[in-house]
């Protein structure tokens, strides 16, 4: 595969990991049980539209707000950006997908307002940065429409499927889609380490490079 794109498809699934769209599915299931289909449907697009605009404007000017006004190194920003995927991974593994009512907070307005406490948060907020920071601004671009592209698509069809399910047969469906919610934990757990690595390597040999 040629690197590039390699590397593109890296960044895509780091995205994806973070956003979560099973745990993300799973949280929303009381609104997929208040609105109709077409409802929801036009309710989830809205909130990936919202998402989008915020984390292509982190992406374009969220490390440069950081690094050339705050002065923050990048690495610090990398270090810091891991621990918080650490706390987000912990409490996948260790919650499945409760764990999102702690990350996203409660939703108590209209539900077109789902973006705010569901998908934009401290580690998809972090998440947009560094893809704006290792990517141009229109690979970055393309990475953070495909992650929401690839969240609609697993959201909508879990809505599909759950009004096409009741009884017993939901409970197994729910169970095992909490269960890749909690594995997709693992999965953010190496991603968070892998970053304070790299980061405490870059903060360690920086003064020695003068």
């Amino acid at each position: 595969m040629d690197p590039c794109l390699l590397k593109l498809a890296r960044s895509t699934v780091a995205f994806i990991a973070i956003l979560n769209p099973f745990a993300l599915s799973l949280y929303l299931a009381s609104l997929m049980d208040d609105l109709e289909r077409r409802q929801f449907f036009s309710v989830l697009f809205q909130a990936s539209l919202i998402s989008l605009v915020v984390f292509v404007l982190f992406a374009w000017c969220g490390e440069p707000l950081l690094v050339d006004f705050l002065a923050v190194q990048p690495a610090a920003l990398r270090v810091f950006g891991g621990l918080i995927f650490v706390v987000v991974a912990y409490n996948y593994v260790t919650q499945g997908y409760k764990a999102t009512v702690f990350l996203r907070g409660d939703l108590d307005g209209l539900p077109s307002s789902i973006a705010l406490p569901f998908m934009i948060g401290a580690g998809t907020i972090t998440q947009a940065i560094l893809t704006g920071k290792r990517h141009e601004l229109l690979p970055a671009v393309l990475i953070i429409t495909c992650t929401l592209v690839v969240c609609f698509v697993i959201v909508a069809a879990f809505k599909i499927v759950r009004d096409h399910m009741s009884g017993p047969r939901e409970r197994v469906f729910l169970r095992y889609v909490n269960i890749l919610a909690r594995l997709n934990g693992l999965i953010i757990g190496a991603i968070s380490i892998d970053m304070i690595a790299e980061g405490l390597k870059l903060l360690w040999t920086r003064p020695l490079d003068g």
